[in-house]
């Protein structure tokens, strides 16, 4: 029992170690000195530092040397907190204080090596302030000795520092990266004002600016400023100014380092022409792709195809493809450019392209663009050749047929499919009623009827660019159709007869009928009265039913044919019903048509009255137009003789009616008309030949005389 005892105790020490070395963890800063403070000489100032898990020993150190504690200048801020490691300086001092401080701890134990060590802390120990004594002085002295030493003193140039040391010409930064850089402009009197510029703009400080004495030389001032500058892409190449104005000149001195900013890249694809007009057609379009990098320093670019590196495409002779890399200086000299050439597009082309650049910095995310050519149908083959077939089938009259199943073709955008049926040098759209997923590419036919047999085409196309480009399928599609005769031509709904119209006298006179059977007809006649002609036979000299004769559609014989019967010098005595009887295997069919034998005087008689009605017709028309123009005429001729003056006295007449004076305004204009016709020549009018008027005038109208008015040619303006 105490055996166990003795095991259980150095067992649960153990344990505590580990916990306690779990649970407090290593030590870390969680307060270290500012960068940049600032304290007057004389004054007591605190540089803070706070460890959290502190294990090992609090060290300061000041421009990279050792400081140790010494009573009633260098003093821990507070000895108690096992954290706290913050220096206290008295009496700051500028030869013994002024420079840069780190706080460092060195570590817990060995095996763990969790030393710290902290940013430099820059401290500023500024000249002490003015002795009132001196004013004092001052007013005892002479007013000129006091000018004198206030005349003020030319800095010189500034200068920009970073980690202490002068700055060069550029500073060189990666993206997103901060550093602290300080301008210093010494030997001035008062000390000079700073300002910050990057590029054009104005930045502001990151802490006020900080004035002192010259330790060689106190009667002149330093002037401290730091700028926090962060990497920004955006300010690549643009100039860090630090600019000191002072009264003892108008002209601002200033300093400055360029910025050089290294990112990593941005790529962006751009097409030409641009923008595009129309969609890209295989071997008749032609288009650019450019891969801008935007990157500093200079990135490799690389393309790819369908995620496949395009050098090793670009080793294929079939490809059209020529990849260039040119260099622009457009975006301050950082856009970087590669071009890929296509010259013309083909379909083989088609595909994901995508650019990536990488340089020193890092690499750029992919920048893609799918490439669609679009090109006309293309009938598929299985071994690289497209041979001419032929697909047959056949089918009962008034039956469905398996349906027609087009070539496969390829096309972007996808195929719509056609059918044709040809019959003799005609092609006959189909209207493929079924429907289906492939865009038409099965042709289902119902209801068969000897009209739909012959040769079948499938037209495969599509629509690019506003043009419908078709392609032809290299099979023959032949449907056949078995079933009892059928003759093609017969009368319509309505109608009991066909007729057919001869003329007497006529040489021969033929009659014909189209007729389809399958298999071919035992015995194709024609019968009229007690007469009957077996196709092939003859009456001579007067009827020849001529042999069969198998229709040719498309340079394909069918099963149909022509039945012919010829009647020669027809006579009156032809007009009669003829039959043509068709019979094979499968059955009969026949159909009656009507002779009519007509006299050619007939229709000359008809042609004559006809000739007689149209004259009379022009006759009537030529009348009536001669009769309007003649009406026409004379109410204008009424118009113009209506036309004339009032009498003077027409207001003041007491007995004279309308009547009157609209007889007496017709003789007025009857005699000026006279008038005119016989002295044209004078083209005045001549008042001495106007007719008197009957009755009393008023002595106000016996005052009116109308001066002559003289006819002139017109002027041209």
């Amino acid at each position: 029992m105490m055996f166990d005892r003795s095991i259980r105790l150095p067992v649960f020490l153990l344990v505590i170690c580990v916990s306690c070395t779990f649970v407090f963890g290593e030590q870390h800063f969680l307060e270290k000195p500012q960068p940049y403070q600032e304290v007057s000489s004389g004054d007591d100032v605190k540089l803070r530092c706070i460890v959290q898990n502190k294990g090992g020993q609090c060290i300061w150190q000041k421009d990279r040397r050792p400081v140790g504690i010494q009573p009633d200048k260098y003093e821990w801020a507070n000895s108690r907190g096992s954290g706290d490691c913050t220096l206290v300086i008295r009496r700051a001092n500028l030869y013994f204080d002024d420079g840069f401080w780190e706080c460092q701890v060195t570590s817990s134990d060995f095996p763990r090596q969790d030393a710290l060590s902290s940013e430099q802390s820059r401290l500023l120990v500024k000249g002490s302030r003015g002795n009132q004594t001196h004013n004092y002085f001052c007013l005892i002295l002479s007013y000129l000795k006091c000018t004198l030493m206030r005349v003020p003193v030319k800095p010189k140039e500034p200068q920009l520092e970073y980690g202490g040391t002068i700055l060069g010409a550029t500073l060189m930064l990666q993206e997103k990266q901060e550093v602290m850089i300080s301008c210093v402009s010494k030997y001035g009197n008062p000390p000079a004002v700073i300002k910050w510029f990057i590029g054009n703009k104005e930045e502001k400080s990151y802490t006020s600016q900080s004035n002192a004495t010259e330790v060689d030389n106190p009667k002149t001032w330093v002037a401290h400023s730091f700028l926090r500058v962060r990497g920004r892409r955006e300010n690549h190449g643009l100039p860090i100014r630090c600019v000191a104005m002072h009264p003892t000149s108008l002209t601002p001195m200033s300093t400055e380092t360029r910025l050089d900013i290294h990112y990593s890249p941005e790529v962006r694809l751009e097409m030409g022409p641009q923008p595009l007009m129309s969609a890209p057609e295989d071997s008749m379009s032609f288009l650019n792709l450019k891969c801008l990098a935007d990157a500093n320093p200079v990135p490799s670019i690389k393309w790819f195809k369908d995620s496949v590196p395009l050098d090793r495409l670009l080793i294929d002779a079939t490809s059209s493809l020529s990849l260039t890399q040119d260099k622009t200086t457009e975006l301050n000299d950082t856009v970087w450019n590669a071009k890929l050439h296509f010259q013309p597009v083909t379909r083989n082309d088609a595909g994901l392209y995508s650019c990536k650049a990488t340089n020193n910095a890092g690499e750029s995310a992919l920048a893609s663009y799918r490439l669609d050519v679009q090109y006309g149908p293309k009938e598929k083959s299985k071994d690289g050749n497209i041979t001419s077939t032929n697909m047959e089938d056949m089918a009962l009259l008034g039956s469905a047929m398996a349906p027609f199943e087009c070539s496969e073709f390829e096309a972007n955008p996808s195929p719509q499919y056609r059918w044709v049926h040809l019959r003799g040098s005609l092609a006959e759209p189909i209207e493929n009623r079924v429907q289906n997923k492939g865009g038409g590419r099965r042709l289902h036919l119902e209801n068969i009827m000897w009209s739909d047999e012959g040769e079948y085409r499938c037209i495969a196309f599509n629509t690019i660019n506003g043009v419908k480009r078709e392609t032809s399928s290299s099979t023959r599609y032949v449907l056949h159709v078995t079933g009892p005769p059928e003759i093609q031509v017969k009368p319509l709904l309505g109608e009991n007869l066909l007729e057919s119209v001869g003329w007497a006298g006529e040489p021969v006179h033929r009659l014909k009928f189209r007729f389809c059977s399958r298999p071919p007809p035992k015995l194709v006649a024609w019968q009229w009265g007690s007469s009957h002609l077996r196709a092939g036979e003859s009456i001579n000299p007067k009827y020849d039913a001529l042999p069969l004769e198998p229709i040719i559609e498309n340079k394909m014989v069918t099963n149909c044919y022509w039945a012919k019967l010829e009647i020669k010098d027809l006579r009156k005595e032809d007009a009669r019903m003829y039959i043509l009887l068709v019979e094979s295997e499968k059955g009969r069919d026949s159909t009656n048509i009507k002779l009519i034998v007509r006299d050619p005087t007939e229709m000359r008689v008809i042609a004559a009255a006809v000739a007689v009605g149209l004259l009379f017709l022009l006759l009537l028309i030529s009348i009536s137009v001669y009769s309007l123009l003649r009406m026409r005429r004379g109410r204008y001729r009424q118009k113009v003789e209506e036309e004339g003056s009032i009498a003077a006295d027409a207001l003041y007449s007491n007995g004279a009616s309308m009547d009157q004076q609209k007889s007496i305004n017709s003789s007025h204009a009857k005699t000026f008309a006279r008038k005119s016709s016989l002295d044209d020549s004078q083209g005045v009018y001549d008042y001495s030949r106007i007719a008197k008027q009957t009755r009393a005038m008023s002595p106000e109208a016996l005052k009116v005389r109308r001066a002559p008015a003289v006819l002139q040619p017109p002027t041209i303006v």
